[in-house]
């Protein structure tokens, strides 16, 4: 091969590879970091809402990865304002939609791929079947009391590394809805009490997590409760969970 044949050759390759480098470099200027979670808390309802907000409230903003927004407005779940955020969280019961665009908004928001939380919040909306099947049970009855948390599923990425736990707390039980299909993540065992405590399911492209966990002031603040209920809202909002 001729020197000047050669030397062409290197020339090429260099610019080859410098175009490479740019091409990469601006893929990689276009991925926008993560930021914060936009989360819409709606609250309302049965249960000392008003008590439960400050608690959660305060270790979100702790974690510094939260922006949350505070409402007990039905109309945010129009698609024109529930669009606005990455991940919506209920607490709470009672209640029911007020305008059939609420339901709708809530339903596509997830099945396009929104993030989904409930605490203690399947006791709720139980006249729409999308509620229901978003979440995948619906409040049937509970014990109360003092009782022991298993981690069920230690390989979720909600739970891996988690500890079981005892805790002051009511203990949902569920119907299902005939399209659920959940993963388990924690459970009880007392006599006759044996349910799931909390799990996670898919609605179309959405994240979904739910626990039944969180009735009052003494499970607000166990730490074991603070910690699932912060991982799961990681997780629903297709983020790596992490600890509070």
């Amino acid at each position: 091969m001729s020197q000047q044949r050669s030397g062409v050759l290197v020339v090429l390759a260099m610019v080859a590879a410098v175009a490479l480098t740019a091409a990469s470099n601006a893929v990689c200027a276009e991925q926008p970091a993560e930021g914060s979670i936009k989360l819409l808390f709606m609250r309302g309802g049965g249960h000392d809402w008003q008590g439960f907000t400050p608690v959660l409230v305060d270790v979100l903003q702790k974690t510094g990865d939260f922006n949350v927004t505070l409402t007990e407005n039905l109309d945010d779940l129009k698609a024109e304002q529930i669009n606005r955020f990455d991940l919506v969280l209920f607490y709470g019961s009672g209640r029911d939609f007020t305008d059939p665009k609420q339901e709708a908004g809530l339903g596509d928001f997830v099945r396009n791929g929104g993030g989904l939380a409930g605490v203690h919040a399947t006791d709720a909306f139980k006249k729409s079947d999308v509620y229901w099947e978003l979440f995948g049970g619906r409040f049937a009855g509970h014990g109360s009391g003092e009782f022991m948390v298993y981690v069920y599923d230690k390989q979720h990425p909600i739970t891996a590394g988690l500890e079981d736990f005892k805790i002051n707390d009511e203990t949902y039980s569920h119907d299902y809805h005939k399209n659920a299909c959940m993963r388990c993540l924690l459970r009880m065992d007392r006599g006759g009490e044996r349910q799931s405590m909390a799990w996670t399911t898919q609605y179309g492209k959405g994240r979904v997590f739910n626990t039944s966990l969180g009735h009052g002031r003494e499970a607000w603040t166990n730490p074991s409760f603070q910690k699932l209920v912060i991982r799961g809202l990681y997780w629903a909002a297709g983020r790596q969970p992490k600890d509070p």
